[in-house]
């Protein structure tokens, strides 16, 4: 791994700052901040999901959710390495892999999104800086979830026992079918794990688990899509998953879309995910051509919101939609965090999407920028520091014309795909300046 990977301290005050977003919004700038705090507050040598009350646990499943962000803010690549031998010194074959890491639970049965860290987090970090050594330390790990889950699932290709959180927290009970999320994830953690062993050139492997993986789609979709598109329980959790984890015929996926965009639509553009849902809302919004849906979505300020708790004054991020009400009580006066980072996870789709920067190659050997601006927000500055240097991108909006300036940094090339435009262009390392008419958007 290059030396750049080893800069980053598991203790938070010294964790190199890699990215940074601002924007011509405030209070989505206050978000970001609020984002960034509750990174620092709790990556204090495990993912803690709270740093301010007897609990302060590793939970699997707010790591998982907010590490393809966290890999924008932070230099997160010695800090997840640690932990994720953690998690590979914890799990056992008859249990798979602990629900908090390090497992202050003793036995107990693992829940689906929560144990896929030990498939999504090393992926993520590969993907961040690419190198595989993470990929190779962990894949028994890796593969030995699926296993898990393949022996729990049997010969029906899905997960449908044990305990499950399900959606945690969505406000739309009762919610998205439990073994519904169970199977999704186990579908998606499949993939990951074949891709992996295709990646490491474990050709049998490969083989075994893409066929598998494609064995639960089918599974799935037998059990859980009609023929026409209608999807088993339609809840905004239950679709986001169907459409991001590629488990519909490519025929039924404007049918479920369009579930999705009702949804919203009863509940005025608010959203009513969970822990599971909300990572991949907004993302599954812009990629599926719903982009200006995204962002109303994104910039709502009452509850429930992202900026509803900025509002009410937070300095971090909350566990709950409501954690503070607006009389000023407490929505529980138990389980309530107002630092915990899980609802953070929007920050990937503000640097991927609002400002544009993607990965295509692992590391950023080659990256996609893209930026999609939002009504609502005029001006967008963005940036991560790569295993290769800086790669940035500017925009702002004014008298009908857009201003944009990237950065793609040396020995590496980047797809530009500019607002409003049909061609994408390949570029290679250096500053880029594009100023063209465009819609003001209101």
């Amino acid at each position: 791994m290059p030396e750049f990977c080893f800069t980053a301290c598991v203790m938070h005050t010294d964790m190199e700052a890699t990215g940074y977003f601002e924007c011509s919004h405030d209070k989505v700038n206050r978000l970001q901040q609020n984002i960034k705090w509750s990174q620092r507050g709790n990556f204090l040598d495990i993912p803690t999901d709270c740093p301010q009350r007897n609990e302060r646990m590793g939970w699997t499943g707010d790591a998982q959710i907010f590490a393809s962000t966290a890999v924008y803010i932070y230099n997160s690549a010695m800090f997840f390495t640690k932990w994720l031998r953690d998690v590979k010194a914890d799990q056992t074959a008859k249990w798979g892999v602990p629900r908090v890491v390090p497992n202050i639970f003793g036995d107990a049965d693992p829940p689906a999104a929560w144990s896929d860290a030990a498939t999504i987090v090393p992926w993520a970090l590969y993907e961040a800086y690419g190198d595989r050594r993470i990929l190779v330390d962990q894949y028994d790990s890796m593969k030995g979830w699926v296993e898990y889950m393949r022996l729990k699932a049997g010969d029906t290709n899905l997960w449908q026992c044990g305990h499950q959180y399900a959606d945690w927290l969505a406000l739309d009970g009762p919610g998205t079918d439990q073994y519904f999320i169970a199977s999704a994830y186990y579908a998606f953690s499949t993939g990951i794990v074949a891709k992996t062993a295709k990646l490491l050139g474990y050709k049998d492997d490969a083989k075994f688990y893409t066929k598998l993986q494609k064995d639960i789609v089918k599974a799935f979709q037998n059990e859980y899509i009609t023929k026409t598109g209608r999807v088993f329980t339609e809840t905004q959790t239950a679709c986001i998953l169907a459409l991001h984890f590629d488990l519909l015929q490519p025929e039924l996926r404007p049918r479920v879309l369009k579930s999705l965009i009702a949804n919203f639509a009863k509940r005025k553009d608010h959203l009513c995910t969970g822990f599971v849902g909300t990572p991949y809302l907004c993302h599954t919004l812009s990629e599926n051509g719903c982009h200006e849906l995204a962002g109303k979505i994104f910039l709502q300020e009452d509850y429930p919101s992202w900026l509803y708790p900025v509002n009410m004054g937070a300095t971090t991020i909350w566990e709950r939609w409501n954690s503070l009400q607006p009389d000023g009580n407490f929505a529980s006066a138990g389980m309530n965090s107002f630092n915990h980072y899980a609802y953070g996870s929007i920050g990937s789709w503000m640097y991927q999407k609002l400002g544009g920067l993607q990965i295509i190659e692992p590391g950023y050997k080659k990256s996609r920028i893209a930026p999609m601006p939002i009504a609502g927000i005029t001006h967008v500055k963005t940036g991560v520091n790569t295993m290769y240097g800086k790669l940035s991108c500017e925009w702002n909006i004014e008298n009908g014309k857009i201003n944009i300036e990237i950065t793609v940094p040396a020995n590496t090339s980047a797809v530009v795909k500019l607002p409003g435009k049909k061609e994408e262009l390949t570029v290679g390392s250096g500053t880029y300046r594009y100023n063209y008419k465009y819609k003001d958007l209101v």
